[in-house]
């Protein structure tokens, strides 16, 4: 599991949550008053979660940035 901070344009948040909501592994997602507009949940082992960021997230047309923080297990 993962959390993912994303920052994007004010104006085209709904446009990018709207994308989101395509990706499988996206449980959860929160929109956020802060630098980072919206902070999204995202499940599968580890090199599920990469994939998705790195070939989907990071390649979404309004995405500007991303953060992760990855679960920690013991």
């Amino acid at each position: 599991m993962a959390f993912v901070l994303l920052g994007c344009g004010d104006e085209v948040i709904n446009e990018v949550v709207s994308e989101l909501k395509t990706i499988d592994s996206v449980k959860e997602y929160v929109r956020l008053n802060s630098n980072w507009k919206i902070i999204i949940k995202l499940e599968g082992d580890i090199e599920q979660i990469r994939e998705i960021i790195r070939w989907k997230i990071r390649k979404m047309e309004n995405i500007e940035s991303t953060l992760t923080l990855i679960e920690y297990m013991d």
